[in-house]
């Protein structure tokens, strides 16, 4: 099957359709002689056809030799000029539907506020992690600590004080009651060995709503200062006095 593109008003037509060889949009006579590769010259015989007739670029014989000038072979159905601005114009609106849509949904708000740890601790001391959570007291917190941080550090406490807790796969979770929209927590630990160490926490107020913290931390052995020789240190009294 051929699409045949109207020389008049450029719209196409394809051989199957019920009116071919006449355009409906513009009523063009598709397989006049003069659209015709072939086409001699007005006149003039035409060697394609049978007999050899004089041809015009009028003439209209039916040939079943017509070869159409202006052909689209890679297409195998067209649509109508009016078809595919229809089509354009439902894609643009569902686009744009699609895109308030997406930006119209709720946006969860920002749970973390702030989040503070030290960056070097010694071996035997305790440091403090501090987090300002944006939270509503109709609805406890959720905060969730690796089990692997609670491998290397020792959990001294955890303010305020956890109504529950449960063990989840790698992570240690804790519900935390609150009592303002701004609620401090504070997670105070004992540094057992010396290493660099990924302290993170998860915070939850809802399944969809939660935000992950992290940092490293080095811990180190705290080393005693050197103490001078006692013989110099009697030497120097001696010549003080």
């Amino acid at each position: 099957m051929r699409t045949i593109i109207c020389p008049r008003c450029g719209e196409w037509m394809d051989e199957m359709h019920p009116d071919f060889p006449r355009c409906v949009y513009c009523g063009e006579e598709l397989k006049r002689c003069g659209l015709c590769r072939a086409f001699p010259g007005n006149g003039k015989p035409c060697q394609r056809a049978k007999g050899n007739p004089v041809v015009y670029e009028s003439t209209n014989f039916n040939c079943p030799f017509f070869s159409p000038k202006f052909v689209v072979r890679n297409y195998p159905f067209s649509l109508p000029v009016h078809t595919r601005w229809q089509m354009a114009a439902s894609l643009m609106f569902t686009l744009s539907v699609l895109i308030v849509a997406f930006l119209s949904r709720p946006v969860p708000s920002r749970i973390l506020v702030s989040a503070s740890a030290p960056s070097l601790a010694f071996v035997g001391d305790s440091l403090e992690v501090k987090m300002l959570v944006k939270a509503s007291t109709d609805q406890p917190l959720r905060l969730r600590l690796d089990r692997r941080l609670l491998a290397d550090f020792q959990l001294i406490g955890i303010n305020p004080l956890p109504i529950q807790f449960k063990q989840l796969g790698q992570f240690y979770e804790f519900v935390l009651p609150v009592s303002s929209n701004l609620q401090p927590i504070s997670v105070k630990l004992k540094c057992t060995r010396a290493g660099e160490y990924a302290m993170g926490a998860t915070i939850m107020t809802a399944p969809q709503n939660q935000v992950r913290w992290q940092t490293k931390i080095k811990v180190v052995k705290q080393t005693e200062p050197p103490k001078p020789p006692k013989g110099l240190a009697i030497l120097a009294m001696s010549m003080w006095r």
